[in-house]
């Protein structure tokens, strides 16, 4: 089981910065090793932010424009007084045909209304996207620091194919380190990644993300000596970011890289019932014991795992690995049942997913994207629907924050389709206005779907990841389908070697303690407790008797 397999399942590579959004303070690694350029890197420097600055009165703005022709004086009535509605409608006639609104301050100013107005990520991407912010004038870029202070739910919002570093001289590295959150850093950007925690200063949530996003790096880069050291730090620091159980899931996976099962086994028993995780350690821990030669305990941790009612929780990885400790303990009918209710199983399921790949617009995932935008979804919430989607919907930090920018620009487009329908009564009087504000408002609404289709992509891509993953599991199947045929084929020489053998026995060292023994009253149903409780002995599992 690879480490980057284990890692795309949970989707941990991917950036999350709406959970930056909501963090306020973070306590990140002290200082390690004088002579570890990269644990002292964690631990110790600082960078400069952005210099805070007062307030400039909008008047201001004569001066950038010097000579204002009449309509611009309007205009800047307007934005004196803090009526940036009217403001926008007195745009056109102030500014059309000028070359003001081809500078740098122009667009600046432009986008700088939009933000005013309530369209805040459209006019911060559009901020982001001049090429020269150096040439924006003082006054204005003043202004834009007063209006989206670095701790602006926005920023973790805006979406920018590059990040120009002249606008890190504007709003400090804060800012920076929120828009390039949303980049996923690869082993092979390590150098740039340490570059950036560089610029972040001590006890901060950006500091600690961007650490959190340099395990992942290094684990991915079969780095994982370091990437532990800085993971073990991570973890004390409070108020983290990052999910404690993730990050213990995490802990567990680099031991287990290492080859340190038992303490992987102890780290996949801390991740508790009532975590999203929770499935994975039980899967993971399944692949520690069968690696221990504990056949019998990889059969229980997983049996929880096949049961029928967490088709929706669990991948086809579980049934595989519970035919193939089956297997090893020589269980033939057992690995038979298994197989088949692989098939039964996933059958539907291949084809529901199959379906979203080609097309995620229907009736559940439509369903799902809707409720998401009222309410934090679970897969609890989503009952029964849950078995057709993608397993990994309600957890997946791409399609969180796409969701997120979908929500906000969606309520950016009813803003701007209510400016336009007030600006026929409130806009200015020149001819053909209305035209160039309905041009805006379909720009505005062409952004909005922009975000809604990333949105449906993210989610095709997480069908047509499982469906794959299915299609790899079946053909791993296949294989212990023909080795079960392969032994049974052989059995009288298996006979033959293990009949004057002392019987073995392989006692269950997990699952169900004494105390926690209970009796059901029928084997068919499915008890809450008997849940993640199992214990499985095997005496004379590959025993023969010879004939």
């Amino acid at each position: 089981m690879k480490m980057d397999l284990l890692m795309k399942k949970t989707g941990m590579t991917l950036a999350a910065a709406a959970v930056l959004a909501s963090a306020v303070s973070l306590t990140t690694a002290r200082a390690f090793a004088a002579d570890d350029e990269l644990l002292d890197l964690l631990g110790n420097g600082a960078s400069p932010t952005a210099a805070k600055t007062k307030s400039q009165d909008a008047s201001e703005l004569r001066k950038v424009l010097k000579n204002p022709t009449a309509e611009q004086n309007i205009f800047l009535t307007f934005f004196d007084k803090g009526d940036y509605e009217k403001a926008m409608f007195q745009w056109p006639s102030a500014f059309d045909g000028s070359a003001f609104v081809k500078t740098p301050s122009g667009q600046a100013l432009n986008a700088l209304l939009m933000f005013k107005n309530g369209m805040k990520v459209v006019g911060l991407e559009n901020l982001l996207a001049i090429s020269k912010p150096e040439a924006i004038a003082p006054e204005i870029t003043k202004m834009w620091v007063e209006a989206a202070p670095v701790n602006d739910a926005t920023w973790t919002l805006v979406n920018v194919p590059k990040w120009n570093p002249k606008f890190t001289d504007i709003f400090g590295s804060s800012a920076e380190i929120r828009v390039r959150s949303r980049q996923t850093y690869g082993s092979d950007q390590i150098a740039a990644l340490k570059e950036l925690i560089k610029k972040t200063q001590v006890d901060t949530p950006e500091r600690a993300w961007l650490s959190w996003q340099l395990v992942l790096a290094l684990s991915t880069g079969e780095d994982a000596g370091t990437a532990a050291k800085a993971l073990a730090v991570l973890m004390k620091a409070p108020n983290n970011p990052v999910s404690q159980d993730l990050m213990t899931v995490t802990a567990a996976r680099l031991l287990y890289q290492n080859g340190f099962l038992d303490a992987a086994i102890k780290y996949y028993e801390k991740v508790p019932k009532s975590s999203d995780y929770w499935f994975d350690a039980q899967e993971e821990a399944g692949w520690a014991y069968i690696r221990k030669g504990e056949p019998q305990n990889t059969i229980a941790v997983t049996k929880t795992l096949t049961l029928p009612e967490f088709t929706s929780q669990t991948g086809p990885e579980p049934m595989f690995l519970h035919s193939l400790a089956e297997l090893k303990v020589c269980d033939y009918p057992a690995v038979v049942t298994t197989l088949n209710n692989f098939r039964d199983r996933f059958k539907t399921r291949a084809k529901d997913l199959m379906a979203i790949s080609e097309t995620s617009e229907n009736k559940e995932v439509e369903d799902f994207i809707n409720r998401s935008k009222k309410e934090t979804m679970t897969l609890a919430k989503m009952g029964k629907t849950a078995t057709r989607l993608p397993r990994f919907v309600t957890r997946d930090q791409v399609l969180n924050q796409a969701l997120s920018t979908q929500v906000a620009l969606e309520k950016e487009a009813k803003v701007a389709g209510d400016l336009y329908a007030r600006s026929l009564t409130g806009g200015t009087a020149q001819v053909g206005f209305q035209g160039r504000l309905e041009e805006f408002r379909k720009a505005v609404d062409a952004r909005a779907l922009e975000a809604r289709a990333a949105t449906y992509a993210r989610v095709k891509t997480l069908a047509n990841e499982e469906v794959n993953e299915i299609a790899q599991i079946l053909q791993k199947l296949h294989i212990v389908e023909a080795e079960v045929i392969s032994q049974i084929s052989v059995a009288n020489r298996v006979a033959d070697a293990t009949s004057t053998q002392k019987a073995s026995v392989k006692e269950g060292s997990t699952g169900s303690k004494a105390k926690d023994r209970l009796t059901f009253p029928a084997e068919q149903e499915t008890w809450f407790d008997e849940l993640a409780n199992y214990k499985v002995d095997i005496k004379k599992g590959c025993q023969a008797a010879k004939r």
